[in-house]
């Protein structure tokens, strides 16, 4: 008999009428959200203490599960192919899929004993829960699809790739000693020499601007979604066969020509068919609950190990008997950047890893184990930022000893000149709002977090509110105009093309969750206001003096009317020691240490 009926997701007309009468049958009803609550659902949602703590717990027990034991080998070793770990290459993914899964099934582990007789009224994501309990009834939304086939982006991709790989063939066969491996997705970005914009790579520009005959760079395009949104990003430069003076070895050539080797065909199927015969063998173990999701969840991204193994297989062809001394990259923990660097080890090409990125406790692509760092997952040299981050993967990450060298971030050697140029400025009369925006993985968050924003800068007078899009976000300006819309805010615009760096130097204060640019705006020596509603301060900018925390819109405000009247200001003494501490110098001459580490 159906006792329990637990709700998360809008019901439609028909399914609340069917849940009334399984209410007035003797049935419960448990709802995990207050918005649209029925009369006779009780709320269950985890709170902000819960999901902090579901935060922390599931990372460990991801990081603790590629050590599970299984036949004398770790999880993480069984599903390794020669070099290629392909446990790593999904952890990330892994991580976040689970953590999401847990904040719906935590509460529900909590107030029930069993799941007998339960139905749920859950979206497509919460599936996975039944092949770990399969007594629950699940109800799942009717599939209306009405995204269309994107022929125009996919024709104009297939010209693109036919070029590519033409050129791949017919180019010079000679290889560098140092390649520097990049995704050709261009954003604007400020040329050193003369401040005006133009199309380049928002983290590597100024290395690449560097580079000598010596190094070569390994792009490729990335393949749009055929379907719904994509974030393909059309550009001239991906024809180009040079980047600047640096030249362009295409990875489509090498991909498509271990397409049609038999040798890698055979070896990426006798690679699935080793991880087809691993996954009974981790199930036939005695896992726990949350163990079971995080093989579940594993296992279902089967398809994309294949990809990566197939794309392992083809660039080890590429990079056997090279001379290739080292592959450099940013991103380095990416599976797709992952699969490329795991085939250059084998070939016994030297892996170094350029941090893109801030690290933290739940940063799963920075975290490893013992194991792991006995095995070398991990690039054979890390470039930070600073000695901080050179301590947080040595300490935490357990990087190495020495495979770790702080030489500063590659952006900050816009800074000196940009800060000059903005200084000479006349003042402008109105205050300028950035807020920095993240494709935040929790969906209230994000939607809580964009409209509380809104929410303050509508309440300041005399003040312009400038979101600046994430690069993953490009597609979703009308879901920050319907938020705007509803928080009644309309002093803002929405920013895909400036310079992120621009910006920064011109605003007044700087809003983000737990983004880089939360650390680069301390670069700048510019207010900073950390919006964290879970009170986590990830980042430890609020522990470290350099930003004011907000936990919402009233407290946003609030801050922000503060640092506008000067009653809240920053401290320029704490601001220095953080820069010491996490960008080693901001001088300008950072790419000339990088390729000082990379070739010493």
């Amino acid at each position: 008999m159906l006792k329990t009926v637990i709700i998360n997701r809008t019901l439609s007309a028909t399914e609340q009428e069917e849940v009334r009468q399984l209410v007035e049958s003797g049935a419960q009803v448990f709802s995990f959200t207050a918005t649209g609550l029925p009369d006779f659902a009780q709320l269950i949602a985890p709170g902000r203490d819960d999901k902090k703590s579901v935060n922390y717990s599931i990372m460990n027990e991801v990081l603790q599960f590629g050590d599970w034991q299984v036949d004398n080998q770790t999880v993480a070793e069984l599903f390794s192919i020669e070099t290629a770990s392909v446990w790593h290459y999904h952890k990330f993914r892994v991580y976040f899929a689970v953590r999401n899964l847990m904040y719906f099934l935590q509460p529900l582990r909590q107030k029930f004993t069993s799941f007998e007789g339960h139905r749920w009224y859950v979206n497509a994501d919460i599936k996975i829960l039944k092949r770990v309990f399969p007594e629950v009834e699940l109800r799942l939304p009717e599939q209306k699809s009405d995204a269309s086939f994107n022929y125009r982006i996919l024709f104009s991709y297939l010209i693109l790739l036919k070029f590519r790989v033409l050129s791949y063939l017919f180019s010079s066969k000679k290889k560098p000693e140092y390649l520097l491996y990049m995704t050709e997705k261009y954003s604007t970005v400020l040329d050193k020499k003369t401040l005006k914009t133009k199309q380049g790579h928002h983290i590597l520009e100024y290395l690449i601007s560097e580079l000598d005959d010596r190094f070569a760079l390994l792009t490729e395009v990335l393949m749009p979604k055929a379907k719904g949104k994509s974030d393909y990003s059309y550009s001239k430069k991906q024809f180009g066969q040079k980047l600047d003076h640096c030249r362009k070895i295409f990875i489509e050539g090498f991909m498509v020509s271990g397409l049609l080797s038999g040798k890698v065909r055979r070896s990426t199927n006798q690679a699935q068919r080793l991880l087809i015969q691993a996954y009974p063998k981790v199930r036939e173990t005695e896992l726990s609950v949350t163990q079971r999701l995080i093989l579940e969840v594993f296992q279902s991204l089967h398809s994309s190990s294949r990809f990566f193994l197939f794309r392992y297989f083809a660039a080890r062809r590429f990079f056997s008997n090279s001379g290739i001394k080292a592959l450099i990259a940013g991103d380095e923990n990416s599976p797709l950047t992952k699969s490329v660097l795991d085939a250059a080890k084998f070939c016994g090409i030297k892996v170094i890893g350029l941090q893109h990125g801030t690290m933290h406790d739940l940063h799963p692509a920075y975290l490893y184990t013992k194991n792991d760092s006995r095995n070398r997952i991990m690039p054979d040299l890390t470039l930070t930022w600073g000695k901080y981050w050179e301590q947080f993967l040595i300490e935490k990450g357990n990087y190495p000893e020495g495979s770790v060298i702080s030489v500063g971030q590659i952006r900050t050697d816009i800074i000196p000149v940009l800060a000059k140029a903005e200084s000479q400025k006349q003042v402008n009369p109105t205050e300028r709002i950035v807020f920095a925006s993240q494709p935040q993985r929790d969906p209230e968050l994000r939607f809580q977090a964009a409209y509380d924003v809104f929410k303050a800068a509508q309440n300041l007078r005399n003040t312009h509110l400038i979101v600046k899009l994430h690069p993953r976000e490009f597609g979703d300006a009308a879901y920050y105009e319907n938020i705007a819309a509803k928080a009644g805010c309309k002093n803002y615009t929405i920013d895909k093309t400036s310079d992120l760096y621009q910006l920064i130097a011109s605003c007044d204060v700087l809003i983000t969750c737990f983004s880089t640019v939360g650390t680069e705006t301390v670069y700048f020596h510019k207010p900073l206001v950390i919006l964290d509603h879970l009170s986590q301060d990830i980042m430890s900018y609020v522990a470290e003096g350099v930003a004011f925390q907000a936990t919402d819109a009233d407290s946003l405000t609030k801050i922000l009317s503060g640092i506008f009247k000067g009653t809240l200001r920053i401290d320029r003494s704490k601001y220095a020691t953080f820069i010491e501490k996490y960008a080693y110098r901001i001088d300008g001459k950072v790419a000339e240490r990088c390729i000082k580490a990379i070739t010493s």
